[in-house]
C-alpha cells in the first residue's frame, strides 16, 4: 500500500516538475513574442519619442541659426539699397561682403534643418506601421524642416502626400465606424492637422516661387508655383470663414494671398531689395514648376551688386 502511494506521489511530483519546466521554458518564448509583437511596437514608439526629443533640440538650434541668417539677409538688403543707382566701388564691395555673409549664414541654417529632418525621418520610419495620429505629426514636422533646408520640391511633395493620406483616412473613417479616426476628437485633430499642413504647403510654394524668380527661372515655371500658393491660401481663407474662425485668422490667410500677388507683380530686380519671410530658405528650387528648357533659358541667379528698382517692403503675413 505504502509502495503504491509512494509510486503515485513520485509520478505526481514528476508530472508537476515537468509542467513547471514547460512553463519556465515558455517564458522566453513569451518575452520574444512580446518583443516582436506589442513589445516591439512599444519599443519603437519609445525610441521614436527619444529621437523626436533630439529633433526638437535640433530644431531649436536651427531656428536660432535661421534668426542669424535673417539678420544677415536684412543687412544684405540694406547694403543693396544703399548701393542702388550708385557706381561706387566701396559700396559695391560692401554689397558683395553682405551677400557672401548672407549666403554663409543661410548655409549654416540649412545644415541645422537637414539634421532636424534626418532625425525626424528616423522617427517617422520607426512609426511607419503605427496608424495613430503621432506619425502624421512627425511627418508634418519633417516636411516643414525639409522645406527650410531649401529642398522645397521634396518638402512640398511630402506635404501633398500627407494631405492625400489624411483625406484617404478620413474617407475610410466615414465608412468604417471602427476606424481610429472615427471619434469626434480624432476627427477634429485630423482636420486641424490637415489645415496646418495646407498652410505649410501654401507657404512653401510661395517661398519656392520667390526663390525661382530671384534665380532667373522662366515665368512659366515660377508662375505655376505661385498659382499653387494662391490657390491654397484662398482655400485656407474660405475654410476659415466657413468654420467661423476669428477675423485675424481669416485676414492673415488673405494677406498671404496678397503677398503672392505682390510677388507676381514686382520686378525681379525689386525682389532683391524686399526682405523675404523670416523662415524662407535660400536656393533655386530645382524640381518645382515646369521642367527646365521650356521658355527662356534660366539665369544664373546672381545677386545685384548695385541694387535695383525698389517696390517697397513686403508687409505682414507670415
Amino acid at each position: 500500500m505504502n509502495s503504491t502511494a509512494n509510486t503515485k506521489a513520485s509520478r505526481s511530483r514528476t508530472m508537476f516538475a515537468r509542467f513547471g519546466w514547460t512553463l519556465w521554458a515558455l517564458v522566453p518564448v513569451g518575452v520574444v513574442a512580446y518583443h516582436f509583437g506589442p513589445g516591439q511596437s512599444a519599443y519603437r514608439a519609445s525610441l521614436a519619442a527619444e529621437i523626436v526629443a533630439k529633433a526638437d533640440r535640433a530644431q531649436g538650434e536651427a531656428m536660432l541659426l535661421q534668426d542669424v541668417a535673417y539678420e544677415a539677409h536684412l543687412a544684405a538688403v540694406a547694403a543693396r539699397a544703399e548701393a542702388f543707382g550708385k557706381d561706387d566701388a566701396e559700396l559695391v564691395a560692401k554689397v558683395k561682403l553682405a551677400n557672401d555673409a548672407e549666403d554663409a549664414a543661410y548655409a549654416k541654417a540649412a545644415d541645422a534643418w537637414k539634421n532636424t529632418a534626418t532625425l525626424l525621418g528616423e522617427a517617422q520610419e520607426l512609426m511607419a506601421d503605427d496608424p495613430g495620429f503621432a506619425p502624421k505629426q512627425i511627418r508634418l514636422a519633417r516636411a516643414r524642416a525639409v522645406v527650410r533646408t531649401g529642398d522645397i520640391a521634396a518638402g512640398t511633395s511630402d506635404l501633398e502626400a500627407l494631405l492625400e493620406s489624411i483625406s484617404d483616412d478620413s474617407s475610410n473613417a466615414s465608412s468604417n465606424s471602427s476606424s481610429s479616426f472615427s471619434s469626434g476628437a480624432d476627427t477634429s485633430r485630423t482636420a486641424a492637422l490637415a489645415l496646418e499642413a495646407r498652410e505649410e504647403l501654401a507657404t512653401a510654394y510661395y517661398y519656392g516661387a520667390r526663390l525661382m524668380r530671384m534665380a532667373g527661372k522662366p515665368a512659366s515655371e515660377w508662375r505655376e508655383v505661385s498659382s499653387m500658393a494662391r490657390q491654397n491660401f484662398r482655400y485656407l481663407a474660405e475654410e476659415a470663414r466657413a468654420a467661423g474662425a476669428d477675423a485675424e485668422t481669416i485676414a492673415n490667410h488673405e494677406k498671404n494671398g496678397e503677398l503672392v500677388l505682390d510677388l507676381e507683380q514686382s520686378s525681379v530686380e525689386g525682389l532683391f531689395l524686399k526682405p523675404k519671410p523670416k523662415d524662407c530658405p535660400n536656393g533655386q528650387c530645382n524640381g518645382l514648376g515646369k521642367k527646365p528648357g521650356q521658355g527662356k533659358r534660366p539665369g544664373k541667379g546672381t545677386k545685384p551688386s548695385k541694387g535695383a528698382g525698389m517696390d517697397g517692403d513686403i508687409g505682414d503675413g507670415w
